[in-house]
């Protein structure tokens, strides 16, 4: 093959997802919500499946930064449609705070 031709699978969307398969990855969705867990599965439209998935969720009390309430709520296993991811990115194991 011609070392100056990029493979096909280069300029599809979904196939650029391959190389997160099973590993820990953050999707921000578009209604704001942003949910971590292990990337399964993905189709041609970008639908996810995540494994051990958990959702951060921010209350903020009275309208005061200092006196937000954060949690972590578990969805275990999670399908996401494609069309309502904003962003996903794998998360640096290294870096993690768990």
């Amino acid at each position: 093959m011609d070392s100056t031709v990029l493979p096909s699978q280069a300029f599809t969307t979904a196939a650029a997802l391959l190389g997160s398969v099973d590993k820990k990855v953050v999707v921000a969705l578009r209604d704001g919500r942003k949910l971590f867990g292990i990337l399964r599965s993905f189709d041609q439209y970008a639908n996810l499946v995540l494994q051990d998935a958990y959702e951060y969720l921010y209350v903020p009390q009275f309208g005061d930064l200092e006196t937000a309430v954060y949690g972590k709520q578990s969805r275990g296993v999670y399908i996401i449609r494609g069309e309502n991811v904003q962003l996903m990115g794998e998360i640096n194991l290294d870096l993690d705070d768990d």
